[in-house]
């Protein structure tokens, strides 16, 4: 049996049990270019049923990629501040609440906007929420 599958496998395992959500709550999404290899982890929301970008790691392997991205899941509270933004879909009236760990209010929101039509939502604050 090949090891890097299984490290892979169990990587994702590890990032998957970091959030205790069900499995169809966390999508992960890969691309290759160039050798490097991407992997994005999206959390969706089924109350809203929205998506939004958790956090975007890079390696030379999958595995390095998956690495990189369970240690930014087990330490982004100790090196990101955490955001509190409130929005709205477009053309709906209920106000949504969500949180973003990002290193700067641009960075949240660029979570908050990835893979998003801007046309489509309204957002109402973003708050930086006080260290805990």
């Amino acid at each position: 049996m090949n090891a890097e599958p299984a490290q892979a496998s169990r990587l994702l395992e590890d990032i998957r049990s970091y959030f205790g959500y069900a499995e169809d709550q966390l999508e992960f999404q890969w691309k290759e270019q160039d050798g490097l290899h991407e992997v994005s982890l999206f959390t969706y929301n089924p109350r809203h049923t929205q998506r939004f970008l958790f956090h975007r790691a890079t390696g030379s392997s999958r595995e390095q990629a998956l690495q990189s991205l369970l240690d930014y899941t087990q330490h982004h509270k100790d090196r990101d501040q955490s955001y509190t933004i409130q929005w709205r879909l477009a053309g709906e009236s209920e106000l949504h609440t969500s949180y973003f760990s990002a290193g700067n209010i641009l960075l949240a929101l660029d979570k908050f906007f990835d893979g998003r039509d801007p046309h489509t939502v309204h957002v109402y604050s973003v708050t930086l929420n006080p260290m805990s």
